[in-house]
C-alpha cells in the first residue's frame, strides 16, 4: 500500500489517497483487504481515529480518506524530541488512544496493530489510523489471531490463545512505556527454537522482568508507572480489561 495526498473536488480540498500497488491489483486477497479497511473506515466517527469517505476499485483499488497534518508519534517524540515533551504530554496520548480504542472496541472492533507509525500527532492531538488488520470481535469471545507487529502486540496474539480488548490495551501499555522512559522497549528480543529443526524466531521475552518506567525517568511517579506496568502485564488477567479502565 501506498499514501498519497489527493486533490477531491467532492471535499474541496485535499484528501489522503491509500492506493494499493498495482503488482497487487489482481490479487483477489489484497483487493478484498484494502475493501474492507476501506468500508471499516467509512462507519468510523470519532475525533481520535481517521476518518474514511469512500473506497473504489477504479482505476486502481484505493481508500480515500481524511488527510492528516503532523507527523507520527514515531517522529514527532520517540525519534530524538523526547526532551521536547513532559509528563502530561506523554498522559494525553495515551488518554486520547485509549479514547480512541473504547469507540472502536465499541463499534465491534479490534485494532490490533496499535504501534507509534500508526498513530499522527498533530500539537498535541491524537488520530489512530491504519485499520488494515482490524478485526471484528463480541465481547465475552475469544479471537484466535497472530496480526500484529512484533514489539508491540500482546502475548496471546497467537493461534493457540484467545485476543480481546485486552489485547489492544497491551500494545496501547506499550506505547506508553515508551513515551515514559524516552523510547525503551519493555521486553528485550530473544531466539525463540521452533520445530526440530533448529530454526529460530525473534520474539519478546514475557517472561522477563520489566523495570518500572520510574526508574529509567526520575520525573515519571510511581502511580503512573504502575498504570504503564500493569497495562503491559504479559497475564491479559492481570491487565486493564479495556481502553475505558486503563483509563480511569
Amino acid at each position: 500500500m501506498d499514501i498519497y495526498l489527493c486533490r477531491s473536488k467532492r471535499h474541496d480540498g485535499h484528501v489522503a489517497c491509500k492506493i494499493l500497488r498495482e503488482k497487487y491489483a489482481s490479487n483477489e486477497s489484497s483487493v478484498n483487504a484494502i475493501l474492507r479497511e476501506g468500508q471499516i473506515l467509512q462507519h468510523l466517527r470519532h475525533p481520535n481515529v481517521v476518518q474514511g469517505y469512500a473506497t473504489d476499485l477504479t482505476p486502481i483499488p484505493h481508500i480515500v480518506m481524511q488527510q492528516l497534518h503532523g507527523q507520527t508519534l514515531d517522529t514527532a517524540i520517540l525519534r530524538g524530541n523526547h526532551v521536547a515533551f513532559g509528563l502530561q504530554d506523554f498522559v494525553d496520548v495515551a488518554l486520547q488512544l485509549a479514547d480512541a480504542l473504547n469507540y472502536v472496541h465499541a463499534s465491534g472492533l479490534l485494532h490490533l496493530d496499535l504501534k507509534p507509525s500508526n498513530i499522527m500527532y498533530d500539537d498535541g492531538h491524537v488520530t489512530l489510523f491504519d485499520f488494515s488488520v482490524a478485526h471484528s470481535f463480541v465481547s465475552g469471545t475469544d479471537l484466535s489471531t497472530e496480526v500484529g507487529t512484533r514489539d508491540y502486540k500482546s502475548p496471546e496474539q497467537d493461534p493457540r490463545t484467545g485476543a480481546g480488548y485486552h489485547s489492544d490495551v497491551f500494545s496501547l501499555g506499550v506505547v506508553f512505556y515508551r513515551l515514559l522512559t524516552g523510547g525503551e522497549k519493555p521486553f528485550p528480543i530473544i531466539d525463540l527454537k521452533i520445530g526440530e529443526e533448529g530454526n529460530t524466531k525473534r520474539v519478546p521475552d514475557y517472561a522477563a522482568e520489566v523495570r518500572p518506567p520510574s526508574e529509567l525517568n526520575p520525573a515519571i511517579s510511581d502511580v503512573v508507572s504502575k498504570v504503564a506496568l500493569r497495562a503491559i502485564h504479559p497475564q491479559p488477567s492481570e491487565r486493564f480489561a479495556t481502553p475505558a479502565e486503563f483509563k480511569s
